[in-house]
């Protein structure tokens, strides 16, 4: 029995530790802090700036190919000579004529060998295939820019929605912490009144009805402030998730509404899909100059040596007999080089690259009616929670009022606990509307410049405060 209830004890104490554990007070961050964290720690944004190294790098690459082949090769050999005077293998690159007579008779002892030899092969000229392959990769290296720049773009959109979200979560935090104490005061008032016998018992069972509802809605607001700063921190980058913003400067001020916005040309993303296609139509100017012929500038010197003396025609299979050099020669010629018969793959191939130009051009139309559509709307949401937030503190100073009547109403013994009940609920919910007014018409602005592609449209209104 002892044992048992040692072990009781001891689930008891770790339970009353548990349930002392206190969370860590969040980390308060900037909405300019937090979109330059999310645009260096997402890992999204991280592979497209990779990306977009890659594509510098390829151009590097490819800017070479103007560069000469230079090929150069030693070799030593330990080998018979029946058909050809010392034997040599391939390196790299085509290796000169080294064969000499056949010989009468087979000789099968080896002999030592050498060869070195210097080759030089330059496309001197390729009728625009390197420019053509140079500006491919230049426009995939402008693609892979704007490919970066759209998805910070988009990120920093959902990290400013995000931010705005927990905002309202925030504020909400507040309006629930303020109503928890309106109705604890409320409750302790009437319990004293029930105490004195001014009031009947059940009121007090009323009030502490009101407070449970009040501490329900705030719990339901802090799991739903918990929860949205778990998204702003998978947002950021930081898997523990423990941010939060930093004030309510979005509530001191409405924004100002502009006359004009500027078009949804200069979308980061129909930048992706224009330098797309400029890329296709770049890869099918290079798909037909690679059917264009080569001139080719070749000059090549080599030395042999073998065990095989060039004078007597004597053998030696001496290392040092066969290794030194016996023999050196020269070589300078040009050439052209044409392949005629990719004609007909070709044109298919062309024909199949201008096609999918074709296409990309309908999906960016279709991204210029969908941001043109996403953009008139944005005005209608400005406007109407615009109008919306103008109200809101109307509805608010007339639930405050009508509060304070009932309350007053109560006290004086004129209304009922339904009555405050009621005036309770419509304050709460008034000034929780209200916050919401005024965070629309943030979110509606910035839904205004995910449309024209423009931060500065939202940002100018937060850093003008």
């Amino acid at each position: 029995m002892k044992k048992k209830y040692l072990f009781v004890s001891c689930l008891l104490i770790r339970g009353l530790a548990f349930g002392q554990q206190v969370e860590p007070e969040p980390h308060k961050i900037s909405l300019s802090d937090a979109i330059d964290l999310a645009a260096r720690n997402y890992p999204s944004i991280k592979a497209k700036k990779a990306e977009k190294s890659i594509a510098e790098f390829n151009l590097k690459a490819v800017q070479k190919e103007r560069l000469p082949d230079l090929i150069v090769q030693d070799q030593y050999q330990f080998a018979t000579n029946n058909s050809l005077v010392g034997a040599t293998f391939p390196v790299e690159g085509p290796v000169p004529s080294v064969s000499g007579g056949i010989r009468p008779n087979n000789i099968y002892q080896p002999v030592w060998g050498s060869f070195t030899s210097l080759q030089v092969n330059w496309q001197a000229y390729t009728f625009g295939r390197i420019k053509a392959n140079i500006d491919v990769a230049q426009k995939a290296t402008v693609r892979q820019q704007f490919d970066y720049e759209n998805e910070v773009f988009q990120h920093q959109i959902k990290v400013i929605d995000a931010y705005l979200a927990l905002l309202v979560f925030q504020k909400t935090v507040r309006i629930q912490e303020v109503n928890l104490q309106r109705a604890t005061t409320f409750r302790d008032v009437t319990n004293a009144k029930v105490i004195s016998g001014l009031r009947a018992g059940i009121d007090s069972s009323f009030a502490g009805a009101e407070v449970s509802k009040a501490k329900l809605l705030l719990l339901q607001s802090q799991q739903n402030e918990r929860s949205q700063r778990i998204r702003l921190g998978e947002l950021l980058g930081n898997a523990a998730g423990n941010m939060a913003a930093d004030s309510m400067q979005f509530y001191q001020k409405l924004p100002t509404l502009l006359r004009e916005y500027p078009d949804v040309t200069q979308n980061p993303l129909l930048k992706v899909f224009n330098s797309q296609i400029d890329l296709i139509k770049s890869r099918s100017v290079a798909i037909k100059k690679s059917l264009n012929p080569r001139i080719v500038l070749s000059a090549s010197a080599w030395a042999r040596g073998s065990g095989v003396s060039n004078s007597s025609d004597s053998y030696s299979s001496n290392f040092f007999d066969g290794v030194g050099y016996q023999i050196g020669n020269y070589l300078l010629g040009a050439g052209i080089s044409w392949n005629i018969t990719p004609i007909f793959r070709i044109r298919h191939q062309v024909s199949a690259e201008l096609q999918r130009a074709q296409q990309f051009q309908h999906l960016l139309q279709e991204q210029e009616l969908r941001l043109s559509s996403q953009s008139a709307n944005a005005n209608v949401q400005i406007k109407l929670a615009m109008e919306q937030a103008l109200e809101a503190p109307i509805q608010t100073n007339a639930a405050r009022g009508a509060y304070m009547q009932a309350t007053a109403r109560y006290d004086s013994g004129l209304a009922t606990l339904l009555e405050v009940s009621q005036a309770f609920l419509l304050l709460n919910r008034a000034e929780v509307d209200q916050s919401i007014a005024i965070n629309n018409v943030w979110r509606a602005l910035l839904l205004k410049a995910a449309s024209v592609g423009n931060l500065s449209v939202f940002l100018n209104q937060v850093n003008g405060q």
